[in-house]
């Protein structure tokens, strides 16, 4: 909500806060970069609310160490001058994007280490946020762009790919309430903003995204190999941010303005829903103009990639429920959007691959279907199907089975992209005729569901039950 200098709401005179954290490439691709920043693309976009206020809180130079002390020249140059300029007090910043970054990053070892330590720093430095400005909402995390460097300072490759891990691990931190990270008032003191991802910025060079994104040479200052070139890398950077800011779900209601009379519609359709990873899909936006025309359109699709055409080609390559958003803006800033579900499931033959090396693959008493390598009575198959981990162990409570009020209930897990082998519970009173019956109840804790049958234990006969998992073809 705007908030006015005191902190106090005002939807009317208010300001919603939106503040970059990190370092130089952060600087450069919020406001400081050349023309095309993400700053001069938001406050030139028709659909701005204009109660949104861009700070770029960055500073070159100034890596994740600079920042976890908060009384540090870093957040005091923030305070006074940055958010000054903009016209924003610590009392109105809402909405953080955050990428930090370590410098000289192997002096802290290989992977993980150096990963691990800049993870500890982002949570020290959220944690500071919060401190600083009191209103603090939400914070997007993003990892580096590419760098075309593999030594030397100050940050080269495999080291800028891998810092990514850093901002994951934060927001497991978050999801699994470790390290001190609260943001609900109903579990405790609140610590940190809510934490989520913000938009994917790395590409593997000129090797595409599955959104078709690349990274080039080019696209960093010559000689640098770090820095994004503020006529290539910076542009590529803002309007990837400027796709996310539009269209991701928890930032459209306070970005985007309130659409008037006459605004566009669309319809986004996709060519195939559901299927087997890797799925090409190809998408429709179908929008169509109100009383003004398009100013342009913009689609983000879940897994920090993005596209600014209408109609892009998307390859979905890891398994799982997509809601690509489409976001179409016309030259009074008026917006319409619509999203389209794209389920993408597994494959037995990748999960056999990702499990097993070659030699066990190839011993059927090791890798087989059937085989149960890890002595638990659960075999492989039915591990896939299961969500399971064939070389561990599982507990014969993994299936749970109570009596309750005269009520029969078992429960047992569900991954629930192995459409190529599909998982029954099936029921018998003789061990010659079993019929599948069906669950009554299904709790989802994606990518793993946890299904339930029950029955009155009323019936006279005894009944015996099992799992059973099938393996079908898949192109």
């Amino acid at each position: 909500m705007p908030l006015e200098t005191n902190g106090v709401v005002n939807t009317n005179t208010g300001k919603i806060g939106l503040l970059s954290l990190g370092m130089s490439n952060v600087t450069l691709e919020w406001g400081a970069g050349g023309t095309n920043h993400f700053t001069t693309l938001a406050t030139n976009d028709p659909s701005l609310n204009p109660r949104v206020a861009i700070a770029d809180g960055a500073i070159a130079g100034q890596d994740a160490t600079f920042w976890t002390n908060l009384i540090s020249s870093n957040w005091d140059l923030v305070v006074t001058q940055r958010l000054v300029a903009a016209g924003l007090t610590t009392n109105q910043v809402q909405v953080v994007w955050m990428k930090q970054a370590l410098k000289d990053p192997w002096t802290y070892g290989t992977f993980p280490a150096h990963a691990q330590a800049l993870q500890d720093m982002e949570r020290t430095i959220l944690r500071n946020a919060k401190r600083l400005f009191p209103n603090l909402r939400i914070a997007y995390l993003s990892g580096r762009t590419r760098a075309y460097v593999t030594n030397g300072p100050p940050n080269p490759e495999p080291f800028a790919f891998e810092s990514s891990f850093a901002p994951r691990w934060v927001i497991e931190d978050q999801l699994k309430a470790t390290n001190n990270l609260n943001y609900n008032p109903g579990l405790g003191p609140v610590v940190a903003p809510w934490l989520s991802w913000g938009p994917y910025l790395w590409a593997d060079g000129i090797v595409p995204r599955s959104d078709g994104f690349v990274w080039q040479c080019g696209d960093v200052i010559p000689g640098d190999g770090t820095h994004p070139d503020t006529n290539y890398g910076v542009p590529k950077v803002a309007a990837q941010l400027l796709s996310f800011f539009k269209t991701d779900p928890t930032a459209t209601p306070w970005f985007l303005k309130k659409p008037g009379p006459g605004a566009p519609t669309c319809s986004p359709v996709a060519s195939v829903t559901n299927g087997f990873r890797p799925l090409t899909v190809n998408f429709t936006a179908n929008p169509v103009p109100g009383s003004a025309p398009f100013h342009d359109g913009k689609w983000t699709f879940e897994d920090g990639e993005f596209a600014t055409v209408a109609n892009p080609t998307k390859i979905f390559k890891t398994p799982g429920t997509y809601h690509p958003r489409f976001t179409v803006t016309d030259t009074n800033g008026n917006t319409a959007q619509g999203s389209v579900t794209i389920k993408v499931n597994a494959k037995w033959s990748d999960w056999l691959t990702s499990k097993f090396t070659a030699t066990e693959r190839a011993d059927l008493t090791i890798g087989g279907v059937s085989a149960s390598p890890d002595g638990d009575k659960f075999p492989n198959l039915l591990e896939y199907a299961m969500g399971l981990e064939p070389k561990d162990a599982d507990a014969a409570t993994v299936v749970s089975t109570t009596v309750d009020n005269s009520v029969f209930s078992m429960t047992f897990p569900h991954y629930k992209y192995a459409e190529d082998a599909p998982l029954v519970l099936e029921a018998t009173s003789d061990f010659t005729t079993w019929e599948q019956v069906a669950v009554t109840q299904a709790w989802d804790d994606d990518p793993v569901e946890y299904l339930t049958f029950t029955e009155p234990t009323t019936n006279s006969v005894p009944r015996f039950f099992r799992l059973k998992s099938t393996l079908i073809a898949t192109q």
